[in-house]
């Protein structure tokens, strides 16, 4: 029973804080979200020690509810300033508590954790704080599994979701949603969140750490939220159907000692078919006349999903795509994957020297993987002498066991 107990916690930790969360600060406001924070803990604590004693409750869902809402109605009915604030207001705690009551039942809950959403990117911070926000209060990751998922830590995490928190505050910014003069450039803040978020999970050659999926996981569980939502896009569902079509290769992209598994020698039977059927329903839905990064990457990715091999891919189709988001973003990565692509359709002479131009980039310098593309090249045109090498320079750019794993692994297969 205390086995079943803690790994319902757990459980409760990630899929209703956030409900908590969202709805409490819904109710009393952003400046009091440490000590919403605070009660939603205590309560899963309290939950911890009486399920442990007494076993678990017919309803866990509601009774982490009550309990949470009862710490903070007890802690602000202490506070003069809080009882004097309701009293002019015209209200009472019990009618506020009978608001918190109705938000947090189930066909009420999506619209504050949508409310909550906008709040945790809103744009008086930046990205990374967005991020890290985001994880805390509407994935219910604890401080140290922030700190892992994003690489950095602890005390750092901390400081960066105070300060966001306090940004927040300092701003006065309210749970509305999105006028609709405001709903887009705010929905763009949004998606580049959850896509970066997404990335953070996915980036390759972090290991297999399970709490970079759960990040993978969670950023996909709220941009589905955002598509069922009136504030979606024809964007929000193309960034889902780029989130599920990458998903659907999670299982496949490492091996059992987490060494990264590159494209071309994945077990394209383990990638999961029903995320990419879902995917492509999710793309169908998001056709639009002016498509977006998001629409381009996705229809990517669609195609490396459809192919049965890594010679039977439309590359050429793909090279294309890259040129049209080059187009929109000339971003040094799609660079990178457009030389790859133009190479494995055949021309390795105009792909290796787009690669080669690369290596003078800022941004890419320093990047292992790009002399791993250089030396897949090599590998295309039979020039094992040049492959090797590149491999071997890769593996002097990087210190990661798991990225040293896969590049000794490469070296290794070559014929």
């Amino acid at each position: 029973m205390s086995q079943s107990a803690n790994q319902l916690v757990e459980h409760f930790f990630r899929h209703e804080s956030a409900k908590l969360i969202a709805v409490l600060t819904r109710a009393f406001g952003i400046r009091r979200i440490d000590l919403i924070d605070d009660m939603v803990q205590v309560a899963m604590l309290e939950a911890m020690n009486s399920w442990k004693l007494n076993g678990i409750p017919p309803n866990p869902s509601a009774w982490i509810h009550l309990a949470a809402k009862n710490r903070i109605l007890d802690t602000l009915r202490r506070e003069k300033n809080f009882a004097k604030a309701v009293s002019l207001s015209g209200q009472t705690l019990a009618s506020q508590e009978l608001v918190i009551d109705q938000w947090l039942e189930d066909e009420h809950i999506a619209d504050s954790l949508l409310r909550m959403m906008f709040v945790c990117c809103h744009p008086v911070n930046d990205r990374k704080t967005q991020i890290a926000l985001t994880l805390k209060a509407l994935c219910g990751f604890g401080l140290s599994e922030i700190a892992r998922g994003l690489l950095l830590p602890t005390e750092t995490a901390k400081k960066r979701i105070q300060r966001a928190k306090k940004s927040l505050a300092d701003a006065n910014v309210g749970l509305d949603l999105p006028s609709v003069e405001q709903l887009d450039q705010r929905l763009d803040v949004v998606h580049d969140v959850l896509y970066l978020m997404f990335n953070e999970g996915y980036s390759t050659s972090r290991g297999i750490d399970p709490i970079r999926s759960d990040i993978c996981e969670e950023a996909a569980r709220l941009c589905h939220l955002l598509c069922q939502s009136s504030c979606s896009s024809p964007a929000t569902k193309a960034l889902l159907a780029l989130m599920l079509f990458h998903a659907s290769r999670f299982e496949a992209r490492t091996d059992d000692q987490g060494a990264v598994i590159q494209l071309e020698d994945q077990c394209r039977s383990h990638w999961d078919r029903h995320l990419i059927e879902s995917a492509q329903g999710w793309l169908a839905q998001s056709r639009t006349g002016r498509p977006t990064t998001y629409h381009l990457e996705a229809t990517i990715a669609m195609l490396h999903c459809g192919a049965p091999s890594i010679e039977k891919t439309d590359w050429n189709s793909i090279t294309t795509l890259y040129s049209r988001l080059l187009e929109l973003h000339n971003s040094p990565m799609y660079a990178f994957n457009q030389a790859i692509s133009i190479g494995e359709a055949g021309d390795t002479h105009e792909a290796l020297s787009r690669l080669k131009e690369l290596k003078v980039h800022p941004k890419m310098k320093g990047y292992f993987l790009l002399d791993c593309a250089i030396a897949r090249i090599y590998v295309l045109q039979g020039d094992r002498k040049n492959a090797v090498d590149s491999y071997l320079l890769a593996q002097s750019q990087t210190a990661v066991v798991h990225e040293q794993a896969f590049i000794e692994g490469k070296i290794k297969s070559m014929p």
